[in-house]
């Protein structure tokens, strides 16, 4: 990637042909020095083989171990020798020598196979083509030539071709910052000034500093800046009379908006409101006319027949029938319903009852009650809570007392009822209409406990948000 600036891209642009020429006579170099330092290896390892083929042959042929001994001995002083074997047709190794305990592999290896005939030194490195059938083969010299010294020349090649290298190419950076310096001035200050442009300042202008085409270019665009500014003013002028006359029709329209909304919703909750009243008016009727007129109909005709234990039970079970209807019909009602007469029609239609079982009851409701108005469906949960604490004491305490207090704490509805009868754990009489008890006090976001009074009775209390039920 290009660096960002004129200069460094200038010197990168001007660089690049010196810097492929510099690598092109680099490698090429390189190559030639390399290949000179293999040949010179090559040659030093011909001309050994050729002397130890000549010094070691009619020992080969006389089978002298000792004498090759001494030649092997002779052989490993000479310099960059690390390794002289002579090796039988058997491959039996019959001397050898060594400078060092282990094969280096980077040990050139030179292999001259030795024949029955006599070999003159220029012929040595033609040996290893002589068919074994022409000749009769006695064995091969194996010398090991270390590259160590002539890793040392390919190093020298390497630090002087990269000194050659690097020297070209800071001569060159030089040459090109010296030449390019004022050009690239000039164009830097330009890029600077329209960098300011770009960010809104359009009282930014290059400085006029440059020669021929860059001072020319410097002035265009000194003209160019000169006329965005001018049209920049004509245009903001333009804009805030715009702004000014959108935002007038879109106050206007906003508040028309509002108004729609606000209709809109109405409307909805009026359709709502009226769908949902029509539909539970309907079902009313239907039940009032339908269940109720059947209940009250066989209530006049059970109370019709004679007196007795049965007729009795059987009156008394339909009028529960009844109440509950009405209770059902009053949480299909619309409207909100008073707390105070909720409780009022509770302890009316409960009173018969106690009255008949011998039970007194003892009513205390708070006065701040009458202002509590609450929904049918949270109206139905409360007296559903209130007929199975009665239905509880009657069925379980053998009570004869109880009482009912209801008062206002905190924006919280206390509702207590208490009775003088016995108590049994909630692990023991807790069926299912404790659990239906604690389930509608949920829902009315509220909490229901039942505990032993100081008299030894039951004591249950309902406590309810005002704002959840009203």
């Amino acid at each position: 990637m290009l660096a960002r600036n004129i200069r460094s891209q200038l010197l990168f642009i001007a660089m690049m042909p010196l810097l492929l020429v510099v690598a092109a006579v680099s490698v090429f170099m390189l190559s030639e020095s390399l290949d000179d330092i293999e040949s010179s290896l090559e040659r030093r390892g011909n001309d050994i083989s050729t002397q130890a083929v000549l010094m070691s042959e009619f020992y080969f042929y006389t089978g002298d171990v000792q004498r090759l001994s001494e030649i092997a001995g002779i052989l490993i002083n000479i310099d960059a020798v690390s390794s002289v074997r002579f090796v039988d047709v058997n491959n039996k190794i019959l001397a050898e020598q060594s400078k060092h305990n282990t094969v280096i592999n980077k040990d050139r290896l030179f292999i001259i196979p030795i024949y029955s005939k006599d070999v003159s030194p220029d012929e040595v490195s033609a040996l290893a083509g002589i068919e074994e059938d022409q000749e009769e083969r006695l064995g091969q010299i194996e010398i090991a030539l270390s590259r160590d010294e002539h890793s040392s020349l390919r190093e020298k090649a390497y630090l002087r071709i990269m000194v050659v290298a690097v020297s070209a190419v800071a001569l060159g950076i030089f040459m090109v910052y010296l030449f390019g310096r004022r050009l690239s001035a000039s164009l830097s200050n330009m890029a600077a000034s329209a960098k300011e442009v770009k960010m809104g300042d359009l009282n930014s202008r290059s400085p006029e500093d440059g020669e021929g085409e860059i001072l020319e270019l410097q002035r265009m665009f000194n003209r160019m800046v000169g006329s965005l500014q001018e049209n920049e003013v004509q245009l903001q002028n333009r804009i805030a009379q715009a702004t000014k006359s959108l935002n007038e029709s879109v106050d206007e329209l906003s508040q028309k908006n509002t108004q729609l909304e606000q209709q809109r919703q109405e409307a909805i909750e009026l359709e709502r409101s009226k769908a949902i009243s029509d539909e539970r008016a309907r079902i009313m009727k239907d039940m009032h006319d339908g269940i109720g007129g059947q209940l009250v109909a066989s209530l006049a005709m059970i109370e019709k027949e004679k007196n007795s234990e049965i007729r009795d039970n059987i009156s008394s079970a339909l009028r529960e029938c009844l109440d509950d209807f009405r209770l059902i019909i009053l949480s299909l009602n619309v409207s909100e319903s008073n707390l105070q007469a909720l409780l009022a029609d509770f302890k009316y239609r409960i009173n018969k009852k106690l009255a008949k079982l011998g039970v007194g009851l003892r009513w205390q409701v708070a006065t701040e009650v009458d202002q509590i108005n609450i929904q049918p469906q949270q109206s139905l949960h409360l007296l559903r809570i209130l007929q199975e604490m009665f239905a509880n004491i009657l069925k379980h305490s053998e009570a004869d007392e109880i009482t009912l207090k209801v008062s206002l704490s905190d924006k919280e509805v206390l509702l207590q009822v208490d009775d003088n009868g016995s108590f049994d754990e909630p692990e023991q009489a807790g069926g299912h209409g404790l659990k239906n008890m604690r389930w509608r006090a949920e829902e009315l976001k509220g909490h229901f406990e039942l505990s032993q009074n100081e008299q030894g009775g039951a004591s249950a209390k309902l406590s309810f948000p005002v704002d959840a039920a009203s």
